[in-house]
């Protein structure tokens, strides 16, 4: 794949933009917060484990607040990717996969977890199955770029998206929300907020969604419809201020899913040479249609526990988090993309719970030293298995897998202000990671493929440091950073295959030099990052030589150089202006790799036109899912009606093109994402006493249909999964 920039243009990128922040800061005069009444927004975040202004922390953060998260059209996790340079979402049937900078994991089952971490509020998700959400009740999200190797720790190799939901409140409010849309499209959301008495409060809130799928499935004998949407999650948050110096949150979570979300699976194979294809089967060729005989649906169940205590001990914070999350899902897919059962994953059970405990403790005091240390526990037992339909009489399981992970860790960072303009940081996280894998017969299908039974365990331990220097200035801040990033190994599934090969831990170096400014009396944000990332021992999921499938491996090293940047504009008190750009530069290094192809002269086997694999020299080649090239504008008007206000915001979402896998053939070059944009809009009408607003709202406007949640390749062909198409509806909403 050709790169679209190299490092010359990155580093002429930084020159010009240094020279810009260097002009605007010799304009700039006065202190950093002192700042009129009609500016911008002051974001407040928790990225370093205490609440600090955005602009004061010296990290690559993308925050949304709840509000941004609904102009935006922002209604799952997934959408984050819409808002976020840099970030590709991708997903396979409910599995999520999140590539931020390039760095993230394709497939994470049992044994193997994400390399983009993801948490609700202080619970961390290991289950890339899980991750995928709606968004209700939200106060914020924070997505931090770059390896959180010390506060964050356990997978984060690539970054962390937090998603924040609001707290217990004080005084008695609410909110409720209806949506009707296309597609049938039928929603209703509510929240109260109940302050029982001076030291007790609740707060409970629900949300039920569905919708009709974006495309209809020609085969009778399967559902009617597929990429539907049918979900219930209710959320119960109790505060309870127990004396002056403790207050304890306990948070109830209870989720359920019953539907066919990104199952809408079409073959993009060339013509006739797909094995369901070539079996008589048929495929959707349009976004709205599929062709499959499954007729099962996704159903997935969520239970969550959050304990959290804070204890004020006059010199320090304690804190105390307790969390447990139970997770069971099973669902059906068609891994072929056509109405044929030659290859079909019946049935994909998983059931999983985890438990987690965190102690930290924070300084108070005011002075020059501000530190926090803390200690994780982390325990999960995963069982998953594949149950695959080739239109025999018995059926093949891939095997019962059990993976069990138990993880420690200690960490510790300090920062000392030697005076108003410099402060160094140093921290540390020493974790160790310890897994035990077992696979079984199955007890549903007549066959199982591996070698089984089988046994193993392993254990892996790594410190990642940090180091950050910091030059206060007049209109904000620079920093330069040098953070390690840490994944533990693991096992692919089935972990019998391959000689039972255990992965290895991945680790990340970067480098980043940052800054954070605003200008012209708040109206004017100005926030960037220049990075360079050392990757080694990569975990990338790659074709099987001879077999067409697919196992995730440690690959040779990769690099790479990026700028982001970021925008925030008030010109006036009527329009605003938001900008986010990224661009990455990034090749394996020496990685001899292997592709999946369907040119019988390149497989050395002119008797089988089907795809095969060769062997394939990645060195050079860009990171999978990772565009050269992403951005993102948001333009909003505020319309004065009488009393009233009309906010009109327009958004427009760019990807360049990326690969999805390995193109070492035009045969299989549909591996391959061309670039895409996504326009959107949101017109809204708030009443003047500001407890009514009614909001108009479209999203891919343009009716962009060449843009894929998921391409793969696997021994039946290609295969892939469309993204939304064209959307409208209407909302309601109302607050007290």
């Amino acid at each position: 794949m050709q790169k679209g920039y190299g490092h010359p243009l990155l580093l002429l990128l930084v020159i010009n933009a240094a020279g810009i922040a260097s002009s605007a800061w010799a304009e700039q005069e006065g202190d950093l917060f002192e700042l009129p009444l009609e500016q911008l927004e002051h974001m407040i975040v928790t990225a370093q484990k205490r609440s600090e202004n955005l602009q004061e922390v010296p990290v690559s953060i993308s925050a949304f607040s709840g509000d941004d998260l609904v102009t935006y059209g922002v209604r799952d996790t997934q959408n984050l990717e819409i808002v976020t340079p840099g970030l590709v979402y991708n997903n396979t049937g409910t599995s999520a996969q999140p590539y931020l900078r390039g760095i993230g994991t394709r497939f994470a089952f049992a044994g193997l977890e994400p390399s983009v971490s993801t948490y609700v509020d202080d619970r961390y998700l290991a289950r890339a199955q899980a991750t995928i959400f709606e968004l209700a009740d939200v106060e914020r999200i924070e997505v931090l770029k770059g390896p959180q190797g010390t506060l964050y720790g356990r997978n984060a190799t690539g970054g962390a998206i937090r998603v924040v939901t609001m707290d217990v409140k004080d005084e008695f409010s609410g909110e409720l929300t209806g949506t009707l849309g296309d597609y049938d499209l039928r929603s209703f959301s509510g929240t109260v907020n109940i302050p029982l008495n001076d030291v007790l409060g609740a707060r409970v809130s629900a949300l039920v969604k569905k919708r009709d799928g974006y495309a209809r499935n020609l085969d009778p004998g399967g559902v009617s419809e597929l990429d539907d949407r049918d979900i219930k999650v209710l959320r119960a948050k109790l505060r309870w201020d127990m004396s002056d110096r403790v207050n304890s949150r306990l948070t109830l979570l209870y989720s359920k899913q019953k539907d066919n979300a990104g199952n809408d699976l079409v073959d993009l194979s060339p013509p006739g040479l797909n094995l369901g294809a070539a079996a008589g089967g048929i495929s959707g060729r349009a976004v709205d249609e599929v062709a499959t005989a499954i007729d099962a649906v996704i159903r997935d169940e969520q239970t969550a526990v959050d304990l959290r205590f804070d204890v004020n001990l006059a010199m320090a914070d304690l804190v105390s988090i307790t969390t447990y999350h139970d997770f069971e899902q099973n669902l059906g897919t068609d891994a072929d993309g056509t109405s044929s059962a030659a290859i079909d994953a019946l049935s994909v059970p998983q059931d999983a719970w985890a438990f987690s405990q965190e102690f930290q403790l924070l300084s108070v005091a005011d002075g020059p030293w501000r530190w926090i240390t803390g200690a994780y526990f982390f325990a999960e037992t995963a069982d998953f298995e594949i149950i695959l339909d080739r239109g025999a009489v018995d059926l093949e399981s891939q095997g019962a897998q059990r993976a069990e992970t138990t993880a420690f860790a200690v960490f510790g960072q300090a920062t000392y202000d030697f005076n108003p303009r410099w402060s160094l940081t140093i921290g540390g996280r020493w974790s160790y990671e310890e897994k035990e894998v077992r696979v079984a017969a199955s007890s549903v299908a007549g066959i199982t493929l591996p070698p089984v039974p089988f046994e193993d365990e392993d254990d892996w331990s790594e410190l990642t440091p940090k180091v950050i220097l910091e030059r206060h200035i007049d209109p904000g801040m620079l920093y330069l950073s040098y953070a390690r990033g840490f994944k533990s190994g693991g096992y692919n599934y089935a972990a019998s295959l391959n000689e039972g090969q255990v992965l290895d831990p991945e680790v990340l170096d970067m480098i980043e030099f940052g800054w954070k400014t605003l200008f012209r009396d708040g109206r004017l944000q100005f926030n960037g990052a220049i990075y360079y990332y050392d990757y080694r021992d990569l975990q990338v999921t790659r074709a099987v030589g001879g077999s067409g499938g697919n196992v995730t491996e440690n690959a040779a090293n990769a690099n790479a150089l990026g700028v982001d940047l970021d925008l925030a504009w008030l010109p006036v008190d009527w329009f605003s202006l938001t900008v986010g750009v990224s661009l990455l530069d990034s090749e394996y290094e020496d990685y001899d790799a292997s592709a999946n192809v369907f040119n019988a002269a390149l497989t050395g086997n002119p008797a089988d036109p089907g795809m095969s694999s060769v062997l394939f020299d990645a060195a050079g080649e860009s990171l999978l899912r990772a565009p050269d090239a992403s951005l993102f504008v948001g333009a909003e008007v505020r319309i004065p009606f009488g009393a009233m206000s009309v906010p009109v915001v327009v958004t427009y979402s760019y990807k360049d093109d990326y690969l999805f896998d390995f193109v070492a053939d035009p045969s299989s070059d549909r591996l391959a994402q061309n670039g895409y944009g996504l326009l959107a809009a949101r017109a809204t009408i708030i009443t003047a006493n500001q407890h009514w607003s009614f909001s108009i709202w479209g999203n891919n406007l343009t009716n962009e249909d060449d843009y894929f949640m998921d391409i793969v390749a696997n021994s039946a062909g290609i295969r892939g999964s469309h993204g939304a198409p064209r959307t409208w509806g209407l909302d309601v909403a109302y607050r007290f």
